[in-house]
């Protein structure tokens, strides 16, 4: 506890004895904060791959079948819905540390890049098996990348956001 605190505490009339046991309730209060905090972010974390595996498998048809702008277009939707979802449950976790959240800005738009090159991958095979469909295999790292960019802007703005506030 603060110096200030507990000055104000002491001058109010409390007894040393209670202003540690208040300290020792608190600080058993943030310890199971930060637990709990700590298996949210990873729940979290782990609902965000999962989504970004299920977007991409719903974009393998997209991918198949449709060429250039409107593909983009789609796969720039979808990641930035995902991307907001991820916000949504990275930030709002409270107690988080900062290694945390250099985890979640790293780790998981790498793992939704590499997610995106594979499924760009199957889809350009399966292109170039049919004979059905005419479209030219797209180029996996430019997809990816538009995926990556559009999945962790809305997390940078956030934090950007945040940072320039506080300034």
């Amino acid at each position: 506890m603060e110096k200030k605190r507990r000055s104000e505490l002491l001058n109010k009339g409390w007894e040393e004895s209670e202003i540690k046991r208040a300290e020792a309730i608190l600080e058993k209060e943030e310890h199971h904060d930060v637990f709990f905090s700590k298996m949210v972010f990873w729940s979290a974390a782990l609902v965000i791959i999962f989504a970004n595996l299920l977007i991409s498998l719903i974009l393998i048809p997209f991918i198949v079948v449709f060429d250039n702008l409107f593909l983009y277009i789609i796969v720039v939707l979808l990641a930035a819905t995902v991307g907001f979802l991820y916000n949504f449950l990275i930030t709002d976790i409270g107690h988080l540390e900062k290694k945390h959240h250099i985890i979640a800005g790293i780790i998981t738009p790498l793992l939704a890049l590499g997610n995106m090159i594979v499924m760009v991958l199957v889809s350009n095979r399966f292109i170039e098996k049919s004979n059905v469909i005419k479209n030219q295999p797209h180029n996996p790292y430019l997809l990816a990348v538009f995926f990556g960019v559009a999945f962790i802007l809305p997390y940078l703005i956030d934090r950007l956001r945040k940072f320039l506030r506080n300034k």
